[in-house]
């Protein structure tokens, strides 16, 4: 993209080049200064942008430098005169808005120059190989660590990297990063769409985490908002003065669940955020992007900016949130994949013994998709499903515990409830096992759960019930340890055998009465028969038969959830037992409660 179509701020050998849309505006400068805080008693100094047909204006001015301060000033039809941040800011000096407080001493920084950057080399994973880890910045570091900070930044995820590689994860899935309004926040109340959020460091600190991130081997897929933002939230809103719902961003955007959804239907917008995009692949590194709540962002115009940066990143993987999922947003919305939530409530529903084979069964598939990585699974849930999002809710009471989202250990009894944990083990063993792209959120794999008068959720801190990040310090105690330990099991299986990841599935035995079913995937020789026990009975003595689909040979276990180092039992498993597949057509195992049993055929 050449500069003179580029928005915000870029240095040239010239000086700098800034570029703003502002249709109702009459005059349009750039007010530059130097210093830490935008200080009306500094120097300034101020240079008018030249308008062109189509609203924007431009000018390059000589003499700027990375660092300085700047403000786009605006004049309106009535001669009121506006301090508004660049839209496309790099970088801001907080989330404190200068919309409606000219006096501010916020502004926006003019970005230094990345060409001479120096980055790791990564080749991002094709998205078949993928096992993503999705985590909160603010809260994966600083309770009960070395850190021992009330809010984490980019540097303090670093060094969290390697607890992840232990386990097997290759991807790592921050929520939200840019500039939000609150101090703390999940978020997805965006605030500059440009910059990396403050609290968490600068835009230099976030090129560091990626190339961190690469250097242990891990992708990097940012979390994007696109759908919605608030009045109060925004620096957007009502930019140039024209106040018509919101403004030239804002008018006639579709009403979402959380505020007004941007006027997708004006190409200024679309071009908007495909500049974005563009913005973490060119100058972060990213290997893909996920794109929250796209049912409310219309489709045709979504579909015109994922088609340029298709053909612009063929290499970068764009996951949707697109609940509940539907094939189109795949198949025509040119999408790489998008995320599956019946993974988690199917399963949840399974776990709480309604008709358990059916609702495992019915999540197996990727009917009207053309893989099965297509689906992003997460039995154990995401940030929606762990983190609580009620009004009001540090004063609630025990009657609403039970409705509120929570860690899935909480929901089945408490990570002190020997079943509960059992199913949890059972959840990730087979959302790495089943077809489909696995996806943790932080926290599930060593079975974080505050206690129950604490509400059992994750949060971004600390409310009424007690402190709701990551706690560290139980992350490899005796309930927590045994947990992680099934996890890089399971993960190392799923590097282990391609069959697990490719697109292949054959449901072969049914067992209603006694609540097990089991699945055959294949990739060449590579054949891995899963058995998944959903009920509270045992099947012991090598006796229980489960149907291979009419494959003969000799099976090997390669993972039981039910193994003593993952909290199980001694013998809960078929160690040291290599069945053959019987005349009737079936393999006789043991099939230990609650758990996930892999074999893998020896030939």
């Amino acid at each position: 993209m050449e500069v003179a179509d580029r928005i915000g701020c870029w240095l040239t050998p010239d000086g700098a080049f800034f570029r703003v849309w502002a249709p109702h505006a009459t005059a349009v400068s750039v007010v530059l200064q130097s210093g830490r805080d935008w200080d009306s008693a500094h120097p300034v100094t101020t240079q008018a942008l030249t308008p062109t047909p189509d609203g924007y204006w431009s000018a390059t001015v000589p003499g700027v430098e990375a660092g300085q301060l700047y403000r786009f000033r605006l004049t309106t039809a009535d001669n009121t005169v506006l301090d508004r941040l660049d839209p496309a800011a790099r970088d801001v000096l907080s989330s404190e808005l200068t919309r409606d407080d000219p006096s501010s001493r916020n502004a926006s920084v003019v970005p230094k120059s990345i060409k001479d950057a120096r980055w790791a080399p990564f080749e991002t994973p094709r998205f078949e190989n993928l096992i993503i880890y999705q985590l909160h910045i603010g809260t994966f570091a600083g309770r009960g660590d070395q850190h021992e900070t009330g809010w984490a930044t980019f540097a303090q995820v670093e060094t969290k990297f390697g607890y992840l590689r232990e386990m097997g994860f290759n991807c790592v899935q921050p929520l939200p990063v840019q500039e939000y309004a609150m101090d703390r926040s999940w978020g997805y109340n965006p605030a500059s769409f440009f910059a990396p959020e403050s609290s968490y460091g600068s835009p230099a600190d976030l090129r560091h985490f990626v190339d961190a991130a690469h250097r242990d081997g891990l992708a990097v897929i940012f979390d994007v908002v696109y759908n919605h933002f608030g009045h109060s939230d925004n620096v957007l809103w009502d930019y140039d003065g024209y106040d018509n719902q919101g403004g030239i961003y804002v008018e006639g955007g579709q009403d979402t669940p959380w505020g007004r959804g941007p006027a997708w239907w004006k190409r200024e917008i679309q071009d908007y955020f495909h500049q974005n995009a563009r913005m973490y692949f060119e100058e972060y590194r990213a290997d893909g992007l996920r794109f929250d709540a796209t049912t409310q962002i219309n489709g045709l115009h979504l579909k015109r900016v994922m088609g340029m940066l298709r053909d612009e990143y063929p290499d970068k993987h764009f996951i949707a949130e697109h609940l509940p999922d539907d094939p189109w947003i795949v198949n025509e919305g040119r999408f790489g994949a998008t995320w599956c939530a019946d993974a988690h409530h199917e399963t949840q529903r399974a776990l709480a013994g309604q008709d358990p084979v059916r609702k495992i069964r019915d999540i197996l598939g990727w009917d009207g998709y053309d893989h099965a990585w297509n689906l992003v699974k997460y039995p154990l849930g995401s940030h929606d499903d762990v983190g609580d999002q009620q009004e009001g809710h540090a004063e609630g009471g025990p009657e609403d515990w039970d409705r509120r989202h929570r860690y899935l250990v909480d929901q089945l009894g408490g990570r002190d409830d020997w079943a509960a944990r059992a199913k949890c083990r059972l959840a990730w063993a087979l959302g790495v096992t089943m077809p489909g792209t696995p996806m943790l959120f932080m926290g599930t794999e060593c079975l974080q759960a505050a206690p129950r008068m604490a509400g059992g959720y994750w949060h971004d801190g600390v409310d009424g019930f007690g402190d709701h990040r990551f706690d560290w310090s139980i992350a490899g105690d005796p309930a927590g340890m045994p947990m992680r330990r099934l996890v890089a099991a399971a993960n190392a299986v799923r590097w282990a055998n391609p069959a697990l990841r490719a697109d292949d599935l054959d449901v072969t035995h049914e067992d209603h009465d006694n609540q097990v079913l089991g699945f055959v995937r294949a990739a060449g020789d590579n054949v891995v028969l899963v058995v998944v026990n959903l009920g509270g009975r045992s099947f012991g003595d090598h006796g229980y038969g489960v149907r291979t689909g009419g494959r003969g040979g000799r099976w090997t276990q390669i993972l039981c959830s039910q193994d003593e180092g993952f909290g199980g039992w001694d013998g809960a498993g078929n160690a040291f037992h290599e069945p053959w597949t019987q005349p009737d057509g079936r393999v006789y195992v043991n099939v230990p409660t609650w758990s996930v049993t892999v074999f893998r055929r020896a030939w």
